[in-house]
């Protein structure tokens, strides 16, 4: 049950992808389109999380766990790891084009999620690096690197670039041990979600002021409502990923939200592509190959476990 929630988030995330890319081009602006995102996810949980004695209940256990030093600072950070991450997105793609980011930060998601599971940073405990782990975060890799292969013409190698999405990359795995982790103490995944969107926004509104003294612009805000809505699936992401990241461990939690981000842009791309040629061999059979990666890898730890 788990593992289908993280390949529906998955999902999730593609369409939200989708929604804030087009923002951004109204915008003509990544970060300002990032930081919509961010107030109007924020918003949406205050409301929740306020309105509702539980979800109150669990952002004060947090609150109290810091002052308490049960948790550290470091471990309530997932929120800004995840601004940096969106900010260091919107710098880089226009630079290195999609394909190499997309590839850069499955990299380093999949290699460190290998060893924050080692570490143990998520409520799962430790999970030691096997064989089987190795080769499904290989497969994954170069399913990925299949599924965009034709974007890679556009794209351009840069070394800062390259190694700040490398950097990200780790980020977002780190950060979902970390959600994990605080999730454990709070016990409500939307008081979770809402610490990430109100300390992710402050890494973004830091970036955005930056890129406007240096001379970006923002274009009038748009007026179609539903490029307002990736805010509301950023916080189904979060919420969701904090609540089962325990049951997966990050590793598995990763490949399997890859998965669903792939189905995702299939999806999305044969009923809306965004351009001519969106929908092509190499992004199906780089899906394919993610879903019998996954099927491959858990066949072996199952018959590991057992033996």
């Amino acid at each position: 049950m788990f593992a289908i929630f993280a390949v529906l988030i998955g999902v999730v995330v593609a369409i939200q992808s989708r929604i804030n890319g087009q923002l951004s081009v109204d915008l003509n602006n990544g970060l300002a389109a990032a930081l919509i995102s961010f107030l109007t996810g924020w918003a949406l949980l205050f409301i929740l999380v306020f309105a509702f004695k539980r979800e109150r209940a669990g952002l004060f256990l947090i609150i109290k766990a810091v002052k308490t030093k049960e948790l550290a600072f470091w471990e309530v950070s997932g929120g800004i790891l995840g601004g940096c991450f969106v900010a260091v997105q919107s710098i880089t793609v226009p630079q290195i084009g999609v394909a190499l980011f997309t590839i850069c930060a499955v990299a380093g998601q999949t290699v460190s999620s290998l060893f924050v599971d080692k570490i143990g940073i998520t409520p799962s405990g430790k999970q030691e690096i096997t064989t089987p782990r190795i080769i499904g975060a290989i497969a994954t890799l170069i399913a990925v690197l299949i599924a965009v292969y034709p974007d890679l013409t556009n794209s351009e190698f840069k070394v800062l670039p390259l190694i700040m999405v490398l950097t990200v990359g780790i980020f977002a795995s780190v950060q979902q041990g970390l959600n994990g982790r605080v999730n454990a103490i709070a016990t409500r995944p939307l008081a979770t979600a809402w610490l990430n969107f109100a300390t992710g926004a402050v890494i973004v509104v830091v970036a955005l002021s930056i890129n406007l003294v240096l001379g970006a612009k923002i274009d009038p805000l748009p007026h179609n409502f539903w490029v307002y809505t990736g805010g509301t699936l950023g916080l189904i992401f979060v919420a969701v990923s904090a609540y089962i990241i325990k049951h997966l461990g990050v590793l598995n939690f990763v490949i399997l939200n890859i998965a669903g981000q792939l189905v995702g842009a299939v999806v999305i791309d044969w009923i809306a592509p965004a351009k001519a040629g969106s929908l092509n061999g190499y992004l199906i059979f780089g899906t394919a190959m993610t879903i019998a990666s996954i099927a491959v890898s858990r066949i072996f730890e199952a018959r590991k476990t057992k033996s």
